[in-house]
């Protein structure tokens, strides 16, 4: 059994993000347990303190997992601040959970370039990690709004073809 992790960069139930995230799990073998990272009660990063339990339990979920995806999407064309807390506080546990970890990197938002200006700054914060990144296909999937449906649904077929890509790569980066 293959476990990934899965990471969304919004705390929104129901965003478009945590359903491209399950989109992507819909899409991964059948032998594959996708475990979902819970953050929404992490504090503001302070480099004075230690990493919380929480925080320690999330570094361990990521480190005994095969793969990590993670869908975010673009607030002024970068990271949200939300997600950027939570690597900076994994950058502090004592050990690298990222280091050599097959990551897929994906996102969509409501614009016609997705989340095409917020990967690049990811992708540099991931290089810290030494994660081993999937380049390609690149998952930034833009107007949120008509890729899915009323219950969630990756409904666009370019849309579900490039997820399908991009878990393959992930999962073959595992063996």
């Amino acid at each position: 059994m293959k476990t990934i992790v899965a990471i969304c960069g919004s705390l929104r139930p129901g965003s478009s993000n945590h359903n491209l995230l399950r989109a992507a799990a819909e899409a991964a073998p059948s032998d594959t347990l996708i475990t979902w990272v819970d953050w929404k009660d992490i504090s503001i990063f302070d480099d004075m303190s230690p990493a919380s339990d929480q925080v320690l339990a999330i570094a361990a979920q990521i480190n005994q997992a095969d793969a990590v995806m993670i869908a975010s999407p673009e607030y002024n064309w970068s990271i949200p601040g939300g997600l950027k807390n939570l690597l900076d506080w994994l950058s502090r546990v004592g050990y690298n959970p990222f280091e050599n970890k097959p990551t897929l990197i994906m996102g969509t938002s409501p614009g016609k370039l997705g989340t095409a200006r917020m990967q690049p700054h990811l992708r540099q914060v991931m290089g810290h990690f030494k994660a081993a990144l999937i380049d390609e296909p690149e998952v930034a999937i833009g107007n949120s709004g008509s890729v899915f449906d009323s219950n969630g649904d990756l409904i666009d077929q370019a849309a579900c073809q490039v997820v399908e890509q991009a878990m393959s790569k992930l999962v073959a980066a595992i063996n």
